[in-house]
């Protein structure tokens, strides 16, 4: 939902808070069937039905939105997703260098040592920092941590990882190793996880 859906459903409220009071004073000022007839006195039209007039309009209350704390806190909600973007971005950037150095060489064309490749092999493995569960798994984490478990938020947190992972395509030439795909497979089967059966259903957090 964008701000412009925020500011129209408010309106909605305030017009539809209007119209019931309009109603409510419409219905005071209306003739009331059966009443007794005005008493006698001087200049008193004795045609004319008696009328209800209450002693006092009823107050009504209106709704005013505080626009700038809607701002706020749609500025917080839009950094946070930001934020959880480039995370996933970094993720899988530092991923697929791991997995370069692995395979013996270096996107910025540092020379490969055996020890660093020893290193990149053990990080991408299996149990590895960087091997395709464990990275899948802080993706999730991070995720289930900013929503609050909150399975409304589902379908934007997944929509930023693809985003994160097209731009991390981009910053890495255009094409993301294999280890990035499954990694992204991976995270795409925790979200549904968690959409058909809650946190506790994503198997990669409840290892």
């Amino acid at each position: 939902m964008d701000m412009n859906a925020v500011t129209q459903m408010l309106n909605g409220v305030n017009q539809n808070q209007n119209a019931q009071g309009n109603q409510g004073n419409n219905a005071a000022n209306s003739p009331i069937p059966g009443a007794p007839p005005a008493q006698a006195g001087a200049g008193t039209d004795f045609g004319s039905a008696a009328v209800y007039t209450p002693s006092a309009q009823s107050e009504q209350t209106t709704f005013q939105p505080d626009m700038a704390r809607v701002q706020e806190m749609w500025n917080s909600h839009q950094q946070q997703v930001d934020s959880f973007r480039r995370m996933i971005e970094t993720l899988l950037n530092q991923q697929a260098e791991r997995q370069g150095l692995a395979q013996g060489w270096s996107p910025s064309d540092v020379r490969v040592t055996p020890e660093m490749r020893a290193e990149a092999e053990e990080m991408i493995a299996e149990g590895g920092y960087f091997s395709v569960e464990e990275t899948a798994a802080r993706m999730l984490d991070f995720a289930v941590a900013i929503s609050g478990g909150d399975p409304a938020r589902i379908d934007l947190l997944e929509r930023a990882v693809e985003r994160g992972f097209a731009q991390a395509e981009r910053m890495f030439g255009g094409e993301l190793p294999q280890i990035s795909h499954d990694t992204l497979a991976a995270a795409r089967e925790g979200f549904n996880q968690w959409r058909e059966g809650g946190v506790a259903a994503i198997e990669l957090l409840n290892r």
